[in-house]
């Protein structure tokens, strides 16, 4: 079905560009009291105050605090969810508060590093995890077959 509303050129006030514009939308706007500007000027005038768009976000364009926020978020995600696909994380609990919580107590993940708990049996918590390469984690690893259910004597013996 066509769209049946009728069109307007509207000058922008900004840039002073004349567009065609539904006459629903000058409606709507005028009646909320707004100037009838274009998208391209109104993102400018948006984000003139601010420094990256995604300010207020709590991570600025630092390649060091979004790979801390991803390896945060992974973690917190395999104590709740990864539990019901692995038994290593079944009695696994996550003890930061927070980011920042953390950040103070390891510090922003260097590169070439991710979150580790020093000792694997023990939880996400301060005092236990560290930025570690992948070779620093395959040697702080349980021995192979340790989480695998093991067969009652018993019905070993038969």
């Amino acid at each position: 079905m066509p769209n049946t509303n009728s069109s307007k050129e509207v000058e922008c006030p900004v840039c002073l560009e004349k567009r065609m514009v539904r006459t629903d939308v000058i409606f709507r706007v005028t009646k909320a009291g707004r100037p009838l500007i274009c998208k391209g000027c109104h993102n400018r005038l948006r984000f003139a105050e601010k420094s990256h768009p995604r300010k207020g976000t709590g991570i600025k364009n630092d390649p060091g605090l979004s790979r801390t926020q991803s390896s945060y978020q992974k973690a917190r995600y395999r104590c709740k969810i990864g539990a019901k696909h692995h038994p290593c994380y079944a009695n696994v609990e996550f003890k930061f508060e927070s980011m920042q919580h953390l950040i103070d107590c390891i510090g922003i993940r260097p590169e070439g590093k991710t979150l580790d708990r020093i000792n694997p049996l023990g939880h996400y918590e301060p005092g236990n995890v560290r930025w570690a390469t992948i070779a620093e984690q395959v040697a702080n690893r349980l021995p192979r077959g340790y989480w695998q259910k093991k067969k009652p004597a018993e019905d070993m013996a038969t």
